[in-house]
């Protein structure tokens, strides 16, 4: 009686205890969702792709600002010039050469410096800008998703961690069971099919826990990736799920990254069309240039000397062409940021779908938790009277077995509703643009 009694009570244990002790320290690996995020955006290669694209960006818009600077040019030439031939007679008789320098050498430069454009230079710089800016907002939405991503699979591997613990301590209840079971059977007070039910029950457990194995592998490699780090090593995420949830985040769109970047390409193509209905606007320039040149052949009478000269002055050009050629090129340009406003209005219309349905999604998690906590509660209860009753001969192994079964899946729903409620409040940030 006395081996019967501490049997029970192990098992009494083992279903009043069923989760984790707390206060233990964190096993190597350990590793918060934080320094996952800190580590993904530090090795993913989109992230780094992204990165790459925003400083090219960067040293677009400084090369728009260079071309405010003036426009500097030098250049020289040497050359040997033959005699030159005069046919006299005709080009079928013999020509007479006629001497002339045959050296000839020039060297100089040019400058040019922009006044008005028709306001293309500033256009120029203000594209730069807003396509630095685009991809800044598509860097922060491949940030949003990684940690997103990040944050799925990290809950997940903490789910089926969860899982394997509570699975491992009821087979270590299960075979605790089992011995007592095996006790009654010696003693004559129970049938073999009750030993060979619960030892079928233990190996389906074992099987399980296989698998569970088996997607705790695949979600540790899944977070090395994202980490950009070596798939080896084990992973033990730590968190800390609260028993009442907190407030839902806010469910605007408007700080939505995906809007954020529909309104910026909107912008983009206005400026777009900006710059060419400034087609046909007239050009002005100042210019100027000198050089020295041998011979001096510019003016008569021609000298064997070298020679220098400049000019400056203003320059002054119209596009004629472009008040007939640039109305297509209008209009298309026209369609085109127009197609953009109807892409930022539809974006916005799909995000608040997305959003709302992510809500509900939210709120419904909420739920499922306070039921699956009611659950476990009442299949704990259920357990405990039914092993009372058949270790006293009161009730059959079926009914002990279907009450452990519903006890151990209410724990892993319980599990489940509560990481379900993390993942769909990274969804609601993500969405939002607040992650």
């Amino acid at each position: 009686m006395m081996k019967y009694y501490f049997l029970r009570l192990s098992l009494l244990l083992a279903t009043v205890f069923p989760w984790p002790v707390c206060g233990q320290q964190p096993p190597a690996g350990a590793i918060t969702l934080a320094t996952v995020w800190e580590q993904a955006e530090a090795g993913n290669r989109q992230i780094s792709l992204q990165q790459q694209e925003l400083a090219g960006s960067a040293e677009k818009v400084l090369a728009a600002r260079d071309t405010r600077l003036p426009s500097v040019n030098v250049d020289g030439s040497y050359s040997r010039l033959s005699n030159m031939p005069l046919y006299t007679d005709g080009i079928l008789h013999a020509p007479t050469q006629f001497p002339v320098s045959h050296e000839h050498y020039t060297a100089g430069g040019n400058l040019y410096f922009n006044l008005y454009n028709g306001g293309k230079t500033t256009r120029e710089i203000a594209m730069a800008k807003a396509e630095q800016s685009i991809s800044a907002t598509k860097l922060q939405g491949s940030v949003a998703d990684i940690r997103y991503q990040a944050a799925v699979y990290f809950l997940d591997l903490y789910r089926y961690q969860q899982f394997r613990t509570l699975l491992e301590q009821d087979i270590r209840s299960s075979e605790l069971q089992l011995s007592e079971i095996k006790q009654l059977y010696k003693n004559g007070l129970v049938l073999k099919s009750d030993v060979l039910r619960e030892e079928v029950k233990i190996s389906n457990q074992r099987l399980s826990l296989t698998e569970i194995n088996n997607n705790i592998a695949i979600h540790t490699q899944r977070l090395h990736y994202l980490m950009g780090r070596p798939d080896t090593g084990a992973i033990y995420p730590i968190v800390e799920l609260p028993e009442v949830a907190g407030p839902a985040p806010d469910t605007s769109s408007h700080e939505a990254i995906e809007y954020k970047l529909a309104l910026k390409n909107t912008s983009l193509g206005a400026l777009r069309l900006d710059q060419v209905k400034a087609n046909p606007l007239p050009k002005l320039g100042f210019f100027a240039d000198y050089r020295y040149t041998y011979p001096q052949t510019a003016y008569y009478p021609y000298s064997r000397v070298p020679w220098s000269g400049g000019q400056a002055g203003f320059s002054v050009s119209v596009p004629v062409s472009s008040f007939y050629q640039n109305r297509h090129k209008t209009r298309e340009a026209r369609m085109a940021w127009q197609q953009q406003l109807t892409i930022a209005a539809s974006v916005q219309d799909n995000l608040r779908q997305e959003i709302h349905a992510a809500f509900l999604h939210y709120q419904e998690a909420l739920q499922q938790t306070t039921v699956a906590r009611n659950n476990m509660l009442q299949a704990t209860e259920s357990l405990r009277i039914l092993r009372s009753s058949y270790f006293n001969q009161q009730s059959l192994l079926s009914d002990l077995l279907d009450a452990e079964t519903q006890l151990l899946q209410s724990k892993f729903n319980l599990t489940t509703a509560m990481v379900k409620v993390q993942v769909q409040h990274y969804q609601l940030l993500r969405l939002t643009g607040k992650i």
